[in-house]
């Protein structure tokens, strides 16, 4: 294997996509998106973008010439291409990541606040990526919170019983599997709240600290009953807070006095 990729290696590889794109009467339009177009994180970041066509029926040709043009430049060490999404990942052998967006540029959108036009044919995708995030964000986020509420209402307090249970007759790991769930769950509605993806914890970093430390409050840093009983208090109390307002089966008063009967 190459070593690991530097940020002149990130940056030719950048014009390299660049060039390739413009090359192509069939793309109207590259867009750099994700922590690029607002500048890099760091050295590690990768490199993201979305390719707008003249029309979706250029799509298999245009995905098919952007595949031949990198893997053609670069050794691949590993690629993937999902149609249902329109996406290519890349991941070049010195380990860099280049993930390539498709779609008509009549239907441009801006699906992250971060984006960079890095040139339009039509002189029009910039201004429908704008307009976009009028709504975009109550889109998403609106009904994903939807969905959120209702798996979590229907689902933590019996995972939260099922942890008691198993913190009652010290089964360790069944009862972190369980209070692992629900604090995915509760990360997801924060996510929603604050406007954030929480999948994988992407941008929970940038929750502020006192979600934080609520969530760190959450974590099992011992193997003894005490430690576990601690983690689900404190987890219990966040998510019937955080689900305020909603009908759930079993009260947050309800679990408590079974995690009493337990305890005692």
């Amino acid at each position: 294997m190459e070593k690991i990729f530097s940020v002149q290696d990130r940056q030719n590889a950048f014009e390299f996509v660049l060039s390739a794109a413009r090359e192509n009467d069939r793309i109207i339009a590259l867009v750099q998106v994700g922590s690029g177009a607002a500048g890099y994180r760091d050295d590690r970041s990768d490199l993201d973008f979305v390719i707008a066509l003249d029309s979706d029926e250029s799509m298999p040709e245009v995905m098919e010439y952007m595949h031949q043009k990198i893997s053609g430049m670069f050794e691949i060490l590993f690629f993937t291409q999902s149609e249902p999404r329109h996406l290519q990942n890349y991941i070049l052998s010195n380990l860099l990541e280049i993930d390539i967006g498709y779609g008509g540029y009549e239907n441009a959108a801006a699906w992250k606040p971060a984006f960079k036009v890095l040139y339009d044919r039509s002189g029009t995708v910039e201004e429908k990526m704008i307009r976009s995030r009028e709504w975009m964000d109550d889109h998403i986020y609106g009904d994903k919170q939807k969905k959120d509420v209702a798996v979590a209402c229907e689902a933590v307090w019996v995972r939260l019983m099922h942890a008691a249970v198993a913190i009652h007759r010290g089964n360790l790991f069944r009862a972190i599997g369980e209070l692992e769930y629900v604090r995915k769950l509760y990360i997801d509605l924060l996510g929603d709240r604050y406007r954030l993806e929480s999948g994988l914890n992407r941008e929970i970093d940038r929750l502020p600290e006192k979600e934080k430390k609520a969530i760190k409050s959450t974590f099992v840093t011992g193997e003894n009953q005490a430690d576990l009983w601690t983690s689900l208090l404190n987890l219990t109390k966040l998510v019937y807070q955080e689900l305020e307002g909603h009908s759930i089966p079993v009260t947050q008063e309800m679990l408590f006095e079974y995690y009493k009967d337990l305890r005692d």
